[in-house]
């Protein structure tokens, strides 16, 4: 389809090697939806704190299972480079127990207006969990808001 618009993603084949494909942007605004749904669910069926117990269950196994990098300084050092290789921004900041981290991505703009999940998070904020728990297994996710330019995350550090 000629008005087809297509996001470029950065596929990582190997740890030296990356591939360049075209994704849809409807595809990764399903995943969005998705992910933000199956939350909402979990909820409803389990209660917040069962909730927050499956998703940090499944953020230490998605950081493992995508290995944040291991040769990083700290494993969030180590996802935020690899969300750089996928051409991301990132940043962040710790006042107390509180972290900080702000994702620039350059699909939000297109894809976020696609959203029709009423309560939209942004799936990395599973994988950021993951890498903080890797270090503080107690760490829990405390904000996931979506920006025009990406999204916003606010961590709880338990163990500092």
């Amino acid at each position: 389809m000629a008005d087809r618009r297509e996001a470029q993603q950065v596929a990582s084949l190997e740890e030296t090697e990356t591939k360049t494909i075209s994704i849809n942007e409807d595809f990764l605004a399903f995943l969005h939806d998705e992910l933000s749904e199956n939350q909402v669910g979990l909820r409803e069926i389990l209660g917040e704190s069962q909730a927050k117990a499956v998703f940090s269950w499944s953020a230490d196994r998605l950081v493992t299972a995508v290995k944040a990098g291991k040769y990083a300084f700290s494993p969030v050092e180590g996802v935020a480079r690899k969300l750089t290789r996928w051409g991301m921004e990132t940043s962040w900041r710790e006042k107390g127990s509180l972290v900080e981290l702000e994702v620039k991505c350059p699909y939000a703009e297109r894809v976020h207006s696609r959203l029709t999940s009423k309560q939209p998070v942004c799936p990395l904020g599973e994988y950021l969990l993951g890498a903080l728990r890797l270090d503080d297994p107690k760490s829990q996710l405390v904000r996931n808001a979506l920006t025009s330019e990406g999204a916003r995350f606010a961590f709880e550090r338990v163990n500092r």
